[in-house]
């Protein structure tokens, strides 16, 4: 009987930790969204980030707006088969913010995502998605002002 209580609680216990676990975690992604740039906001990089192009398929590994997505990162990522390119975006370099891009309707707790334009132009043709969670997140328009300052 004591040992039934005992393995109720522990159960309960896990249960409860799991739960705040998974709402930090949405509550965390969702504070992104307090500042967001706005579409025509523009930005200067001020250290290097890099530039990231993804396939969409690993079945057809051609580089085209079709095949393959673009992403704005803090930090140089290592080379994976899913991966078309990637590059260095200079300091100096312009960001203009496009407009919201969407997310999978299943991951409603992911970061904002946006749409920008570099100039000059890295993207090969690709859209570039700026995404606030991988580094370029802050309190400038909600981007990182160590990385990102207005013009």
């Amino acid at each position: 009987m004591q040992m039934n209580k005992l393995h109720y609680g522990i159960v309960r216990s896990t249960i409860m930790f799991m739960l705040l676990t998974v709402t930090g975690t949405i509550f965390y992604g969702i504070s992104y969204a307090s500042e967001q740039p706005q579409p025509g906001n523009r930005y200067m990089v001020t250290k290097p980030v890099y530039l990231m192009a993804v396939y969409d398929s690993l079945n057809n590994r051609q580089v085209s707006r079709e095949t393959a997505r673009a992403y704005l990162h803090s930090i140089r990522y290592y080379e994976k088969a899913s991966v078309a390119f990637q590059c260095e975006v200079p300091a100096g370099t312009i960001m203009t913010i496009i407009g919201p891009a969407p997310k999978a309707w299943y991951l409603f707790f992911s970061a904002n995502q946006h749409f920008v334009r570099l100039d000059p132009d890295l993207s090969r043709g690709l859209d570039v998605i700026l995404q606030l969670d991988r580094g370029v997140e802050g309190s400038l328009d909600g981007l990182n002002p160590e990385l990102f300052v207005k013009p």
